[in-house]
């Protein structure tokens, strides 16, 4: 499969040799038949704040031969970016690293690539990294589970194969995860292009397992043709999931559209979704691989709970996307107040704490809480090893949190059959 700036390709020779007992490539798909979906009715690249800018994708239809070598058979648009041959680069790094690191199947990786040139643009090219087709992500999985949170042994098991591909990245190759977009800065009135490490749900993804599925995707597609309306000529699918997998298998952690090296200095720039900003980040200092542990352990906490660990978003009338007072109040209630030495006079830090680490900002008040009484679903022995665990990621310091390779060893990960999860 090919992740390209706008789709998802299969390579016909591969199809061919998977189907080869039911379906011979190429399909040919139904060219009439299909479900309109209302002119007014946005859905899935309409949501997207580029895709009226024509130069963010390339359209793509169904049944489609690209480079008479490849069939689009399902359809997932990706907008066009200028980090595109930053990902592939870090992609043939990963590809060359140590493949006996436990960590090295639990990252996604690239067969290949390819250019597809633009069909109304004589010298414009569109950039298709080829890769493995993976399963649905951890977030449809969440959707789709009760109470929109996964079990405890989804978590142990979704914990334990994250910390295996951060180790591989950050001990093997000097890498953190990471992607760009555009996010609000609560002090600026414009959005800006910053640095967004996403360790979450729709970035993990589940191997296919039984490859099978694919083929009765494909069926699918032939029989019942996905819903569809058409803006600018071009086709806006509705999209097809890939039927569900009876259990939680290998996962892989993908999107590194813009990974950054750990071992260059980064200090002030803004990174991470919102809710997932450690606070480091935050305050604007220095920030290097902790950032990823802290991710994991905030995403981990939501996926478990079912709600998130830190509100970082206003509900009053101003209603700011982001609130930096907020969010360094809801740190505070939770982990205590930050080390006197986290804190720097003449910096972002003195805005809202003293000298002595105590909050001063006069917009938001500290509401004190603890993880013993957030977390609702443990007990006893196995809430305490729990949050021990959760405790050892989340950290005012960076240099407090424990490494990957210390938290794989964790008690309350231990003897998780990675193959063998719930997933349903």
């Amino acid at each position: 499969m090919a992740e390209e700036t706008g789709k998802k390709l299969f390579n016909l020779e591969w199809l061919r040799s998977l189907f080869r007992r039911s379906l011979k490539f190429p399909v040919s798909f139904h060219k009439a038949g299909w479900d309109i979906i209302p002119a007014d009715e946005k859905v899935e690249e309409e949501h997207m704040p580029t895709f009226y800018d024509e130069n963010f994708y390339f359209p793509v239809t169904i049944g489609d031969i690209l480079l008479s070598r490849y069939q689009a058979v399902g359809i997932e648009v990706f907008a066009l970016d200028v980090f595109g041959e930053e990902e592939s680069a870090f992609y043939d790094q990963i590809k060359r690293g140590n493949q006996q690191h436990p960590g090295s199947n639990r990252v996604r990786t690239k067969i290949g690539e390819v250019k597809i040139p633009q069909k109304d643009w004589k010298y414009y090219e569109h950039l298709a990294l080829q890769q493995t087709p993976l399963g649905e992500s951890l977030q449809d999985l969440q959707k789709r589970s009760a109470g929109e949170r996964l079990d405890k042994l989804s978590i142990q098991s979704t914990i334990y194969q994250m910390l295996l591909a951060l180790d591989y990245l950050h001990t093997e190759y000097h890498m953190i995860h990471g992607g760009y977009g555009m996010v609000p800065d609560s002090r600026l009135s414009e959005r800006r292009l910053s640095p967004l490490t996403d360790i979450k749900g729709d970035n993990i993804f589940q191997e296919i397992g039984d490859e099978t599925r694919l083929d009765r995707y494909v069926q699918a597609e032939i029989e019942n043709p996905s819903p569809r309306k058409f803006a600018y000529s071009y086709p806006i699918y509705r999209s097809r999931p890939l039927e569900p997998a009876s259990q939680l298998g290998v996962i892989q952690l993908g999107d590194f559209g813009s990974a950054v090296q750990g071992d260059e200095p980064r200090n002030g720039e803004v990174l991470q979704p919102s809710l997932y900003r450690a606070p480091e980040v935050v305050l604007e200092k220095e920030w290097n691989y902790p950032v990823d542990v802290w991710n994991l352990g905030v995403w981990a906490w939501c996926a478990f709970e079912g709600s998130p660990l830190f509100v970082c978003a206003e509900t009053s009338e101003t209603k700011r996307p982001y609130s930096i007072s907020l969010h360094l109040a809801q740190f505070t209630g939770l982990l205590g107040p930050p080390p006197p030495d986290f804190i720097e006079p003449d910096t972002i830090s003195a805005e809202y704490f003293d000298k002595d680490g105590n909050w001063i900002a006069k917009d938001c008040e500290v509401q004190t809480t603890s993880f013993e009484e957030l977390e609702k679903h443990l007990e006893g022995e196995d809430k305490e090893m729990f949050l021990d665990l959760i405790k050892g990621m989340i950290t005012w310091r960076p240099e407090d949190r424990k490494t990957p390779r210390e938290l794989i060893k964790h008690p309350w990960l231990q003897g998780i059959d990675t193959r063998f999860s719930q997933a349903n």
